[in-house]
């Protein structure tokens, strides 16, 4: 059996979806991985090949990103792939169309699952990532997906049940050709609590995502510079030099009320060596995988009131739930759980000991969210 993988970002799958290919070649299957981002191969032994697929991730142009669909259909009519798997919007949209084109000449997979890890900055309702012309984009590109959906074998996967049931409402998919997989997984031998008590000093503090304004990167600065000197704030992460929403690293770099890491390639030594994550997100979030990771790293995490989220951070138990609204009212709720912590620091104790529970009973593990996608990918 061979089963091509669309996606958006080399480096993304890296991080999150290998689990799943690796799963795949366990079970015979010959796996082909296409994406776009970094060119260089995976440093890593595999067996299962990579190519790389241009992909403008940022670009909402359809007559630019009409060549997205065209490479694909190029890939898809020499692979003969019987199953394909399609990770985040763009390569759902035109690797979709391309499969079902390729249908037509009897080259097409007769399996398609398509993942949606967060709604983003324009499928969910209210979204701008268009600017003026979101909510137009929006509807062709929900009609796409509609057409998609009503195909045979076809079938689309959400991390969170709200996220599925705000594409149903639209109109965009079918309920009966979509299901809920409990985010990417995570691996919880290699994300592990540390061992022993904590060095004494300051609450570490860690911001880990992309560098985006609306992942709620300027609140937790705003708070850092508030409270200097009574906390240490860490931020890690990766951004594009091209995203409007994003910080340039050198900015970081020079801020002197938090410590920048960059990209950091050992997140679980990272998780260790803090006390508390902060996601104060005003993006169209799936699960988030810092979330997830951190709590089966027995931390607490302060997140706001989304449904992602929520799935990971029940208030008062695993973390702190924060109310949402502009950066500046998000800023101040930071702060006020931030020094509750301070206040109380055994709450970090008990809200780790139940996040990391939580995990492991949720359906969190990379093993139960990989066997998801196999059931879905290798389905007759």
């Amino acid at each position: 059996m061979h089963v091509a993988v669309i996606v958006n970002d080399r480096d993304y799958f890296l991080r999150h979806r290998l689990p799943v290919v690796e799963a795949l070649v366990g079970q015979g299957a010959a796996v082909t991985v296409l994406a776009g981002g970094n060119t260089a191969p995976p440093p890593m032994p595999r067996n299962w090949s990579f190519r790389h697929l241009p992909i403008d991730r940022l670009s909402i142009n359809p007559v630019k990103d009409a060549g997205l669909f065209f490479r694909a259909l190029g890939h898809l009519w020499r692979l003969r792939a019987d199953a394909l798997h399609l990770i985040t919007l763009k390569p759902a949209v035109y690797g979709g169309m391309a499969a079902m084109l390729l249908r037509l000449a009897g080259r097409g997979p007769r399996r398609v699952v398509i993942t949606i890890p967060g709604l983003g900055r324009l499928m969910s309702p209210q979204g701008q990532g268009a600017g003026r012309l979101s909510g137009l984009l929006r509807g062709c590109v929900g009609g796409v997906i509609g057409f998609l959906s009503r195909r045979r074998g076809v079938v689309f996967t959400f991390e969170t049940g709200h996220d599925r049931q705000v594409w149903i409402d639209s109109g965009f998919i079918r309920a009966d050709h979509s299901v809920v997989v409990r985010g990417a997984g995570v691996d919880p031998r290699r994300f592990s609590p540390r061992e022993g008590a904590r060095t004494p000093g300051p609450l570490r503090v860690l911001y880990a995502s992309r560098l985006l304004r609306s992942k709620g990167l300027d609140s937790f600065l705003d708070a850092a510079r508030a409270m200097r000197g009574r906390m240490e704030f860490i931020v890690a992460g990766w951004g594009d030099p091209a995203d409007g929403d994003g910080y340039d690293p050198e900015e970081l770099a020079a801020e002197k009320a938090i410590s920048f890491r960059g990209n950091v390639a050992d997140m679980p030594s990272l998780l260790r060596a803090v006390d508390l994550i902060c996601l104060p997100t005003r993006y169209g979030e799936g699960i988030p995988r810092i979330l997830i990771e951190a709590a089966a790293c027995g931390l607490p995490c302060i997140a706001t009131d989304g449904d992602g989220c929520r799935t990971i951070v029940v208030d008062g138990v695993t973390g702190t739930i924060v109310a949402g609204g502009d950066p500046a009212a998000i800023t101040q709720a930071l702060i006020h759980a931030l020094e509750s912590y301070a206040a109380s620091p055994e709450k970090l104790v008990a809200q780790g000991g139940a996040a990391r529970g939580h995990v492991l009973e949720g359906g969190f593990s990379d093993e139960a969210v990989t066997a998801e996608f196999l059931s879905l990918l290798l389905k007759d």
